[in-house]
């Protein structure tokens, strides 16, 4: 796989730093005699936080006798790969190259975002779709992520090879809102950026996306899974082995986060508001702008429960992984499992 190589070196350069920050957290020891322990890496989050403040989190630890030890950090990738976690979020895209490098074996059991990275361009392009922007400038998150989603969309709506390093465009590695600021200057022609980089300026039209302003979900949604909300960006996975011994805290942690869905579907406007720092926007004007985004473009999982249809819509996207290359011929579909809710201890 062409990817391998950039993922082993990513493993490599962060391993250190993420000792570091692991030796440097306080010790999942130290909770309530006699209750497990639960360790969960997230990317900076609206939910998690609303339900620290609101007193949930603790809500289902007693009802469950478990203690969630969470550790906030955007490369959960390293985190898990290096066992110093129990459940990880990752998209279900990433997952078959998690298990090829590190020959770890897992556990996809439940839903929380769709991946939401639209094709940007300044509101001057007269671009409709990838196909409009070959040879072009384009910056993207990474080699792998959201990068491999538009790679395939691009080989099998358009017969182009969207690849970092080689193919029909000049993809340009580098965060999202650096990307979104070198776009409004003028030094990219596009970027995959996340809405929240976007907002501000879409507001006020600098900038647009392409493809009807449908984000990556949507096209899956629309193209290749008839009415499917998936291709998600968020899954919470857990390792195998982790996952087979411990039915209680799978339980308690499916429990926690469905509440969570369900508070944001009944909070979303004030969540939006509490904690604009995670939707990148201040100005109140930009927060509103945010607000009726996620009203239209909702990237939440409606239920962080997985039934048989959607595990089927959603592992197809490793057929077309495969078909467009970004996925060996050979390598075996990553397990996914559907767990009933029960109301715990």
């Amino acid at each position: 796989m062409r990817l391998t190589r950039w993922l082993r070196a990513v493993a490599g350069m962060s391993a250190v730093a993420l000792v570091i920050v692991a030796c440097s957290t306080s010790s999942p020891e130290g909770s309530a005699a006699g209750r497990s322990v639960v360790r969960f890496a997230f990317s900076p989050d609206p939910v998690i936080d609303w339900m620290n403040d609101q007193g949930i989190i603790p809500e289902y630890e007693d009802q469950y006798n478990v203690r969630l030890v969470t550790s906030s950090t955007w490369d959960e990738f390293t985190f898990f790969a290096g066992g110093h976690g129990d459940i990880v979020s990752m998209a279900t895209y990433e997952t078959p190259l998690l298990e090829q490098e590190t020959g770890i074996k897992t556990v996809t059991f439940g839903a929380y975002n769709n991946l939401r990275v639209p094709v940007f361009v300044q509101s001057g392009s007269t671009a409709q779709t990838l196909a409009d922007l070959v040879g072009k400038k384009i910056g993207v998150p990474s080699a792998v992520s959201s990068t491999i989603v538009w790679g395939m969309f691009a080989k099998k709506m358009h017969d182009l090879d969207f690849r970092v390093g080689e193919g029909d465009f000049e993809l340009v590695i580098g965060d999202h809102f650096v990307n979104m600021d070198l776009l409004v200057r003028g030094e990219l022609d596009a970027c995959l950026c996340i809405p929240e980089a976007a907002f501000p300026h879409w507001r006020t039209d600098a900038v647009r996306a392409l493809y009807d302003e449908r984000p990556p979900w949507m096209i899956y949604r629309d193209e290749f899974a008839d009415g499917h909300k998936g291709l998600n960006g968020n899954n919470f996975v857990a390792r195998a082995d982790w996952f087979d011994s411990h039915p209680n805290e799978i339980q308690f942690f499916l429990a926690l986060w469905e509440r969570g869905i369900k508070e944001w579907q009944e909070h979303q406007a004030e969540i939006i508001e509490t904690y604009p720092q995670h939707f990148s926007v201040e100005d109140p004007e930009d927060v509103a702008f945010a607000v009726q985004y996620m009203k239209d473009y909702d990237f939440f999982a409606p239920t962080v429960y997985l039934d048989d249809e959607w595990v089927k819509n959603e592992t197809n996207v490793y057929t077309l992984m495969k078909e467009t290359g970004f996925m060996d011929a050979a390598a075996e579909t990553p397990r996914f499992e559907t767990v009933a809710a029960t109301s715990g201890n």
